[in-house]
């Protein structure tokens, strides 16, 4: 994406989000459009609903545009469902690889230019991922071929053709659903209405307990090495130096807000959701220590890392989940117990 379309984008996502300014009124013919297509596909699933899944599928998904940190909960749910003793798999789209209608394994070695940035993160973090246009077709191939006993999808309430038994849809506090419109008036690609129908509400910054979670920082890795550092090394390490904190997330004031509330005070650099980060333009910031997402770290290729890897750092976190999701899932599912 060019530096003007990101701009474009940037503009769209304010008025959404922050201003709301007369001028998005243009633009409701083209919303009562996507209206009735929102809601003659509903109204399809509810005539025609999708054939059930051959093993049980959890939806980690969202009704607004960009980023609420579905997948960091994705990873969170997997690895406290893998704690329950189940054996989880995880489909995904792929959105921005070259993925087509057949289902594609994800491998660690695997390409992010061919399997999607996040498919990749999480098949690096060590799921069993594969990703295909239609999702209920990378299900399928998941109970054919693996062992599973769960599937995870990446996204997907909005795909219907993809039976579903339990629904998680994902918000930030601080955006909620924008000016409450639909697109392109507003961030919503269904009506907030939808948000009665799913299962769990997880809101990242939330404060309730049973529907708020947190990103907690873990540590820092550096790629060149494969050394690491505490949160409380770096911070005292990179003080007094120079920090390009570089992103291609949704939401990258939330990548550049965690970095200061540790005590860094970063410059800030970001692309467009799922673009990959230019090396040329993050050498040309005179920066001691730069700073990346695990979810752009996957997207430099080994040479392009090279280049600027003495000075590369990613920044791992965890989602920290509402015990009680893990347990009403568990318990659905008939493991019972605790994580």
């Amino acid at each position: 994406m060019s530096n003007g379309q990101y701009q474009l984008e940037s503009w769209i996502t304010r008025a959404w989000y922050d201003q709301s300014p007369g001028w998005l009124w243009c633009l409701l013919p083209l919303n009562l459009m996507f209206r009735a297509v929102v809601a003659l596909r509903r109204s399809r699933h509810l005539r025609h609903p999708a054939a059930p899944s051959p093993v049980p599928v959890i939806v980690v998904g969202g009704i607004t545009v960009g980023g609420t940190g579905k997948t960091p909960v994705l990873l969170a749910l997997a690895k406290g469902l893998t704690l329950q003793g189940l054996k989880v798999g995880v489909v995904s789209r792929g959105y921005g690889g070259a993925v087509s209608d057949s289902p594609i394994m994800v491998e660690a070695t695997s390409s992010a230019k061919m399997v999607g940035d996040e498919p990749l993160l999480l098949a690096r973090a060590g799921c069993t991922v594969v990703v295909c246009q239609r999702r209920a077709r990378a299900v399928a191939h998941l109970a054919q071929n693996t062992d599973v006993q769960v599937v995870l999808s990446d996204d997907g309430l909005q795909h219907y053709a993809m039976a579903r038994d339990f629904e998680i849809a994902v918000l930030d506090a601080k955006r909620r659903l924008g000016n409450g419109w639909m697109l392109p008036m507003g961030p919503l690609r269904e009506p907030a209405s939808r948000l009665d129908e799913v299962d769990w509400l997880l809101v990242r910054n939330g404060d309730e307990p049973d529907t708020g979670f947190r990103y907690r920082p873990n540590e820092f890795y550096h790629c060149a090495t494969e050394t690491t550092l505490t949160i409380e090394e770096a911070v005292a390490h990179w003080r007094n130096k120079r920090v390009l904190a570089a992103t291609g997330l949704g939401q990258p004031e939330q990548f550049f807000e965690v970095l200061e509330r540790l005590g860094l005070v970063p410059q800030r650099h970001s692309v467009s959701d799922h673009a990959e980060l230019d090396t040329s333009t993050l050498e040309s910031y005179d920066a001691e220590v730069i700073v990346v997402t695990e979810k752009d770290a996957v997207k430099l290729s080994s040479l392009a890392e090279r280049s600027v890897a003495p000075r590369l750092w990613v920044l791992r976190i965890e989602a920290l989940l509402p015990q009680r999701l893990i347990d009403t899932i568990a318990q659905q599912l008939g493991t019972g117990g605790t994580v």
